[in-house]
Formats: C-alpha cells, structure tokens, sequence
C-alpha cells in the first residue's frame, strides 16, 4: 500500500488519534467547541484545521529550540477534541465486550499514548499543505445519536488526497472517531495490526514501544505515514 501523510485530524487526529486524529501526516484531527449548539460539522473540522496551522505557522514556535511548546499545543488541542474511548472501542471491535472496564481504560491510556507518540509528533514534517473542506453528511441512527462524515482534500504539491473525517455530536460538541485516508479508514488498519496478538500481548507491546520508541505494532504493508 502506498504510504500516506495525513496531517490529523488531523493528523490521528488524532488522532491517534489521534486521535485520530496529524490526523495525519498524519493530518491532525480535531474539533473545535461549539456554542451552546454543536458547530457545523464542515466548520468545525476548518475551524480545527486553521487552528493546527496557526500553531505551526507561529515565527515565535519555530525552530527546534520550541519544540516541546510546539507538541505540547497540539496534543492540547488534540486530546480536547477526539473521542479516544469511541477510537478505541472500535479499534478493538469485538474484543471490547469481552474486556472489563479496568482494561478498557488501561487500553484507552496506552493507545492515546501510541497516536501521541507515532502521529502527533509528525506534525513538524508540514510544509504548507492545504487541507480544503468539501461537505459534509449527517445521519442519526434509531436512538437519536447524530454523525458525520466531512469530505476534504489534503492538497500537497503534485496531487489532492481525500480524507474523510468521522464524526459524532457528544455533548454539543462534533468529535473526530475515525479518518479514511483515500477511502480506508485508520481505525480499520489499526484493527488489522492488533487482531492477531490477545489483549495481553497487545498491552505488553503497547506498553514496550512506549518505553523504547519504537512502534513495536509497525507493519510496513499498513502505513499511513509518509
């Protein structure tokens, strides 16, 4: 499969996020809060979007020198704004019935901590790109629960790449769960990469690619980053 950046949203957005969200580059994914309605769901992903930018376009955050202030105002926003427990049960899938609450949250922690460390921390590779927001769809399933998908293009240099932003309203607010990169969806991939291994060896692999920097679920067939 052809290697993807996507810058989330962005970047897991990430994140990883994510969320999803760098949703992701990741093109990094994010929500910005509505008022006392939730936003439009294509305004809160430009909203977000021209939020990341400004971070990484500020003269006053460039160089290496800012780059703990630079990552931890993204993370910031992105850990606002992305549903980590609903990127999480459906990453997990099936599995996440079978779990109690206690593993749930130590799965939850963990994988934050995973988009945050191989999505998040891409974001310095933007080079002014443009992400252009299209439309957006809104369903509401039979209990009332509303979401979206926004459609955009990540338009680098020679070509526009589609990413799709899943979104659901949650307290008024639009939150990213889940970004199709060219029609595949992240969560789908990270389900493929984790399915093989029991809930133990999933945790213990978490918990050791944390320790050492390394991503020790890496599968090179199943990349998004460029």
């Amino acid at each position: 499969m052809r290697k993807v950046k996507i810058f989330v949203s962005e970047k897991i957005a990430c994140l990883a996020g994510g969320l999803m969200l760098g949703l992701m580059s990741v093109v990094l994914l994010a929500a910005m809060p509505g008022s006392a309605m939730a936003a439009d769901p294509s305004e809160t992903v430009s909203r977000a979007v021209d939020e990341i930018i400004d971070i990484l376009s500020d003269p006053e955050l460039a160089g290496e020198e800012n780059s703990e202030e630079r990552y931890g105002r993204v993370v910031a926003l992105v850990d606002k704004f992305l549903d980590f427990r609903e990127i999480s049960m459906r990453t997990m899938g099936p599995r996440w019935r079978d779990i109690d609450d206690a593993q749930r949250q130590t799965f939850i922690d963990l994988f934050k901590k995973y988009l945050e460390r191989n999505y998040i921390d891409q974001v310095d590779e933007y080079s002014d790109e443009k992400v252009v927001v299209k439309n957006h769809e809104i369903r509401e399933d039979r209990r009332g629960n509303r979401y979206a998908r926004v459609m955009t293009d990540f338009v680098m240099k020679d070509q526009a790449v589609p990413i799709n932003y899943r979104m659901r309203e949650k307290d008024g607010r639009w939150l990213v769960y889940d970004v199709e990169i060219e029609g595949v969806s992240l969560v789908r991939n990270f389900r493929s990469q984790f399915e093989p291994y029991s809930f133990d060896e999933l945790i213990q692999r978490l918990e050791e690619g944390l320790a050492t920097g390394e991503d020790a679920l890496a599968d090179d067939d199943m990349d998004f980053s460029l």
